[in-house]
């Protein structure tokens, strides 16, 4: 098995990460809908759907335009393997290359799909605290996944946010149910800081009970 210092060596030599672009959306909306398909799936979003996944594009891009996050990407030789998202309390990503989506955009393919879509992003926002950075999302390729790439993501993440960021934590929600996810955070040093219950999600995904983690961002694991 690889250790940890082998796998950020991996990350390093083998993919490329780096700030998203306006351009990578499609690329990063087809992962999205595959890490987030059953999610999708509750609110009959069919991402395959031509129409539907412009809006969602539409939609994303708005979200991404917002100056407290910043969206990444781990390349191939060129193809997105992986998209992750920090957020932070400040707006301190002044830089950020995304422009605002036209109104127009948001629901010329109909109302009902962009309410739903609408909602189904909304499940992803979270304003973190003063000394916290918040990863919104993380979704790796199915094809790249167990190969240490998510556990190396996390430690970049990890250093960013000490060294860049300057935040003290690192946070996250995930699902109680999620054994894979659990594992793989633990793992990398989060732990269990609560549990909380959200009715709305119970209502769309059957999933009723959420963790709240954190890791303290000068707690490297390699």
């Amino acid at each position: 098995l690889l250790q940890s210092n082998d796998i950020m060596q991996l990350l390093n030599e083998h993919y490329q990460l780096r700030v998203a672009e306006p351009s990578d959306i499609p690329e990063i909306i087809q992962l999205f809908a595959q890490a987030f398909r059953f999610k999708l799936n509750a609110f009959n979003i069919d991402s395959t759907n031509p129409n539907q996944r412009q809006q969602l594009e539409a939609i994303w891009n708005s979200l991404a335009c917002k100056k407290n996050s910043r969206q990444f990407v781990v390349t191939n030789n060129g193809k997105i393997i992986a998209t992750f998202c920090l957020v932070i309390k400040e707006n301190d990503f002044i830089a950020n290359p995304f422009i605002k989506t036209p109104s127009l955009d948001y629901w010329r393919f109909g109302i009902i799909h962009y309410i739903k879509q609408k909602i189904f992003f909304s499940l992803f926002d979270y304003t973190p605290n003063n000394n916290e950075a918040y990863l919104a999302h993380i979704a790796v390729l199915s094809s790249y996944q167990g190969h240490g790439i998510a556990y190396a993501i996390l430690e970049w993440i990890t250093q960013y946010s000490k060294d860049v960021l300057k935040k003290a934590y690192l946070s996250l929600y995930v699902d109680t149910h999620h054994e894979g996810a659990l594992y793989l955070y633990q793992k990398n040093g989060f732990y269990i800081e609560k549990e909380e219950s959200s009715r709305l999600t119970q209502s769309i995904f059957h999933i009723q009970h959420w963790y709240y983690m954190l890791k303290k961002t000068d707690q490297m694991t390699y």
